[in-house]
């Protein structure tokens, strides 16, 4: 029998190896020229949304509008979050009975594949558009609900090394799949916001073979508003700037965010409940579920009527998503992660009575309908995407 390092080094040589060895074959599927750089022509994204016009007025589903960059960079790290829940909730569920000394590398490893659905179907513009480092960031913030698995390891800073490792080998894979790939200035149109008439005006155009509208307006960007190190405009300046992005991966980001604003929410309000003698509850108990529901819900709503990245910001959003109760949704979805989360705070004991055990079944619940909500909706709302 292996021990749990032993478990660890069989895991680590396998994934390592495995990904490498497809990051080397990639490589030849996306740098088509072979010139060691990916090349704003060869990111097949622009082959879909390059010729789609932005609709910046109440878009519907499957319209082109735009996603300030500041709500990309919080929102992605949010969402990542969110399936990174989703896949730890569910993987507790299923694993009650597996060893504990490789129960946690299974769930490492769905995260990461959870990781590289969301990359491909539901916020595949939000990937294209982020560099190899933001990446890191984001699926560095997946790992973080591992902090909830029940079955740990006897050696708990396994679970931690585990992510870290499985973080390393995906930076290295994406350097050598996709080379000096291209900034976000180079893929996507960016707009920026106009202080003078809160209007968001168009500012740049990428330069590829698909087509550019507009040429002296590269140049303007580039010579006005760019950092010329990083090829970007400037960090303090990200609530100020916008990029095209397909309406739906907006409505997946706003709903995935707003469920991992509910998870850390109920995550606390729990735990304050349980080692408070106010309530006089345990961690896990009814009380606790009602008060982290109740809270989660009224601070989402408030965040989604003040909004945090500016009033003129807000309006956009809220104008992009009119079609689709955005404050409704954001409440219910915050709703559902504080009701999901309540039951993970704690392991379920082998004498638990589990049919008396309301928040399992909410929690349950609240997970399916998550899922629902961000696989099941997200693949085919790209589907559709893609085929029209």
């Amino acid at each position: 029998m292996l021990s749990e390092w032993g478990y660890f080094g069989v895991y680590a040589g396998v994934i390592a190896s495995l990904q490498l060895s497809l990051s080397c074959y990639l490589r030849g599927k996306y740098d088509t020229d072979n010139s060691g750089t990916i090349e704003a022509d060869e990111v097949r994204f622009l082959n879909i949304t390059q010729h789609m016009p932005v609709v910046l007025k109440e878009p519907c589903y499957k319209s082109l509008s735009i996603m300030c960059l500041m709500r990309k960079f919080v929102e992605a790290m949010l969402h990542s979050f969110c399936y990174g829940c989703i896949t730890v909730f569910f993987m507790n569920f299923i694993m009650l009975n597996m060893d504990r000394q490789y129960a946690y590398l299974v769930t490492c490893l769905m995260i990461h594949m959870a990781c590289m659905f969301m990359c491909k179907y539901a916020t595949n513009a939000i990937h294209v558009a982020s560099s190899h480092n933001a990446h890191l960031l984001y699926y560095g913030c997946g790992y973080i609900p591992l902090v909830y698995v029940w079955r740990k390891p006897e050696q708990e800073y396994l679970i931690a090394v585990s992510a870290l490792f499985l973080l390393v080998i995906y930076r290295i894979g994406r350097g050598i799949s996709l080379p000096r790939y291209p900034s976000i200035l180079h893929i996507c149109r960016l707009y920026k916001l106009d202080k003078s008439t809160d209007q968001w005006e168009l500012a740049s155009v990428p330069t590829t073979h698909f087509g550019t509208s507009d040429p002296n307006k590269i140049e303007a960007f580039a010579q006005d508003y760019v950092d010329q190190k990083s090829d970007m405009p400037p960090a303090c300046s990200f609530a100020q700037w916008a990029f095209a992005c397909p309406v739906y991966e907006i409505m997946n980001t706003h709903i995935s965010s707003s469920f991992t604003i509910g998870v850390l929410i109920g995550t606390v309000a729990s735990l304050l409940v349980g080692r408070s003698e106010i309530f006089d509850a345990d961690v896990v108990s009814n009380v606790s579920l009602a008060i982290s529901v109740s809270i989660a819900a009224m601070v989402v709503l408030t965040i989604q009527s003040i909004g945090l990245y500016g009033t003129a910001e807000n309006n956009m959003h809220n104008t992009t998503l009119a079609h689709f109760q955005p404050k409704t949704v954001a409440s219910v979805a915050a709703m559902l992660g504080a009701a999901a989360v309540v039951i993970h705070l704690e392991p379920i004991a082998d004498g638990d009575n589990l049919a008396n055990l309301l928040p399992l079944w909410v929690g349950a619940g609240a997970l399916s309908v998550n899922i629902f909500l961000t696989f099941v909706l997200s693949t085919w709302a790209k589907l559709g995407y893609t085929r029209s």
